[in-house]
Formats: C-alpha cells, structure tokens, sequence
C-alpha cells in the first residue's frame, strides 16, 4: 500500500491534498474547533501543512504528536513551523520548548493513514500510537486518506479504534461514522 500511495503522480497528489483541504476546512467540527491536534505529514501523506496554516489563520490552537515510548503519544502546542524537530521514526515532532496539551483540551483530532476502509478503520504505520490515543478521547477524530487509498474494508483487530470521520479526495469526500465508539470487541 505504501507503493502504491508513493505511485499517485504529483499533479493527482497536489489536486487530491486541495480537495481534501476544502472538506476538512469546511466540517462544523473544524470551524467549532478552538484546539486541533493534527500530524505533520511526512513522505506521500496527504499534506497537512496547508491545514495547520489555516487554524492558525483562524486562531486555533494547533497541537502536534510526541511519540513515547511503549507505543504512547501527547499532544504539545505548535505555534510555528521553527519549533519542529525531527524525532522518532524521522517523523518532525515539537520541540522541547514546546508545551503539552492535556486529550481534554482537543476539539478536533486529524489522523494520518496507510489506507483505509470507507467503515471508518485504517492501517497505519504499525506502532498502534493513535489507536492508543483515541481510545481515551473525547473530540471528534477525523481521517485523511487518498481516494486510491480507500478500500471497501482493511484488515483489524480488537484494539484497532474506527475514526468519527473519513475525509477523502473521493468524489463522496467526507463519510461520517455514527457508532464512532464502536471497537470490535462490541
């Protein structure tokens, strides 16, 4: 799957990041939102730059992932592209002069993917970081995929956690999930 997202041409990349711009700029969960905490893409992800720049344009607070150890992540407040350093796995993280944000304080979570399935569950990266991460949330998680990423279905297990929202460069761009909390040990 990983060859397959780094195949998608850059003009298809450029148009596929827009639209998912425009869809995820104009959910209400992203205009309500006063804290989001969203990736910063890295290699062929759908690109999150644009995105951060927008909440900050719009005030928000925008929080980025520390990964810890034992498969753990928090959230500490970004408030500019200089406090990103390159941390585990190569992946940019904040600084140390960043500070952490508490899960309580997000309104709006952006997660990244490998592929995944229009049901609302993903593959990523293997580590389990975010599956971790939203099983203790209360915000709303949105997922950003590629539409020659989607798939009827991904492979998961009983730890795997399905995301609120699937916001896609599809023609049906956004795919809300109503059971949000369902895991499949339910």
């Amino acid at each position: 799957m990983l060859a397959k997202r780094a195949a998608i041409s850059a003009a298809e990349r450029k148009e596929a990041n827009q639209k998912i711009f425009q869809s995820i700029t104009s959910l209400p969960e992203y205009e309500d939102a006063l804290t989001i905490f969203v990736y910063v893409s890295v290699m062929d992800e759908p690109d999150t730059t644009a995105l951060i720049k927008d909440a900050w344009k719009q005030g928000k607070k925008v929080c980025i992932p520390r990964c810890m150890e034992l498969g753990t992540m928090h959230a500490y407040l970004l408030q500019d592209m200089n406090d990103l350093q390159e941390g585990r796995y190569g992946i940019p993280e904040p600084n140390d002069s960043c500070q952490r944000v508490e899960p309580e304080e997000i309104d709006l979570i952006i997660v990244p993917c490998v592929c995944c399935g229009v049901d609302g569950y993903r593959l990523g990266y293997g580590g389990g970081f975010y599956d971790r991460w939203l099983e203790k949330r209360s915000a709303p998680a949105a997922i950003l995929c590629y539409e020659d990423m989607l798939m009827s279905s991904v492979p998961c297990e009983i730890h795997d956690q399905r995301t609120d929202i699937l916001v896609s460069s599809a023609p049906e761009s956004v795919l809300r999930f109503p059971d949000n909390r369902e895991t499949l040990s339910e």
